[in-house]
């Protein structure tokens, strides 16, 4: 994982969005191999292993992994995916989840943005790219995605809300045609297979401390 997706994460407990604490184990310049993570909120741990920040087990993934194309993406397949997602460059990531993450590789050909796959399954992933395993929902903060593409597999509509929760204002989601909408979305195509839709409005994001001031003596 990129050590500047650090910033990124979050908590995935259902509380007040909070930062991660990190403690770097092992790292290969900015990717970090082993690492600790903690939520100050809750107290929940999470792991950095082999490069691979761990928000689930992945166990039941590897029992059953997302539905890989049955064949190779083309370059048509990905300038198409590529076209969706309105992305060209961006020092904030694009996100592959499931069998999008098939497409990593030729789509660096056409998208100079970071790329974050999720619940990648076989996908190996190439320079400057991050991974994570995920649960139900995605542990990023608001507005820290360009666009992201979503399969079948993961298309609920908790993971698709937090999915919108984290992009950026007019950052475009792709899904299955069937996947349901999240509120602050508009879809500007669909057909058959698929919708892309960007989102409208801004999510809220960190809940900002404040120092009370003492009441009034008098």
């Amino acid at each position: 994982m990129q050590r500047d997706l650090l910033d990124a994460l979050r908590c995935p407990g259902t509380h007040e969005e909070s930062w991660l604490v990190a403690m770097v184990l092992e790292a290969n310049g900015p990717t970090l191999l082993v690492a600790e993570l903690a939520c100050p909120v809750c107290g929940a741990a999470f792991r950095i292993d082999d490069g691979v920040a761990y928000f689930a087990d992945l166990a039941p993934i590897a029992r059953h992994p997302p539905a890989w194309p049955t064949e190779p993406y083309t370059s048509d397949m990905v300038l198409r995916l590529a076209a969706l997602l309105g992305v060209a460059e961006s020092r904030f990531p694009v996100g592959l989840v499931g069998h999008h993450a098939a497409a990593s590789g030729v789509l660096a050909s056409f998208v100079s943005a970071p790329q974050l796959l999720i619940n990648s399954g076989p996908a190996i992933p190439g320079p400057g790219v991050s991974r994570i395993a995920v649960a139900e929902r995605l542990p990023l903060g608001v507005e820290t995605l360009a666009a992201i593409a979503v399969d079948a597999a993961h298309a609920t509509s908790l993971f698709l809300e937090s999915a919108a929760r984290a992009l950026r204002l007019g950052g475009h989601l792709v899904a299955p045609a069937d996947a349901p909408v999240p509120a602050g979305m508009r879809v500007l195509a669909r057909d058959a297979t698929e919708w892309v839709a960007e989102t409208t409005t801004r999510a809220s994001g960190l809940v900002e401390l404040r120092r009370r001031a003492p009441d009034a003596i008098g």
